[in-house]
């Protein structure tokens, strides 16, 4: 009995992690080609435009992930709570974001885009331990 009931814990973690990075892709994708649009068309600069990009897929990933990657760990009520943490891990996973972007500005030559990309490419492994273990995860959630 014991070993059925890790086993489907096991397929019920394995099944959110390919799903977190199917919508992880798909955010990750979204950001990538609002920021990078709004800042090759000359409508913003870097930053903002990695602002507006950030914004866009955070609407695109907690509605992704809420619904889909951890629908395991929903229960009725607690999506506010559940957004507002994912809220949390996502401006840290965004400082983190800024912060590399902001270092590759101050301290390279390549080209702002590459940075850009590169700041994007690095967050969703941080991103995707704070959903799991706290944003979607709720005391009484069972798998």
């Amino acid at each position: 009995m014991l070993a059925k009931v890790n086993l489907e814990k096991l397929k019920a973690e394995s099944a959110a992690v390919g799903k977190f990075a199917v919508i992880g892709v798909i955010a990750t994708l979204t950001h990538a080609i609002v920021a990078s649009t709004l800042f090759e068309a000359g409508i913003l600069s870097v930053v903002p435009s990695n602002v507006c990009g950030f914004l866009t897929a955070f609407a695109v990933s907690f509605s992704g992930h809420y619904f889909w990657s951890f629908s395991h760990l929903r229960q009725t009520g607690t999506a506010l709570k559940s957004m507002t943490r994912f809220l949390v891990v996502s401006i840290a996973g965004f400082a983190l974001n800024s912060t590399i972007l902001t270092l590759w500005l101050t301290f390279t030559s390549w080209p702002e885009l590459y940075g850009l990309w590169l700041a994007i490419l690095i967050v969703p492994a941080f991103s995707f331990v704070g959903a799991r273990l706290w944003a979607f995860a709720h005391p009484s959630a069972k798998f």
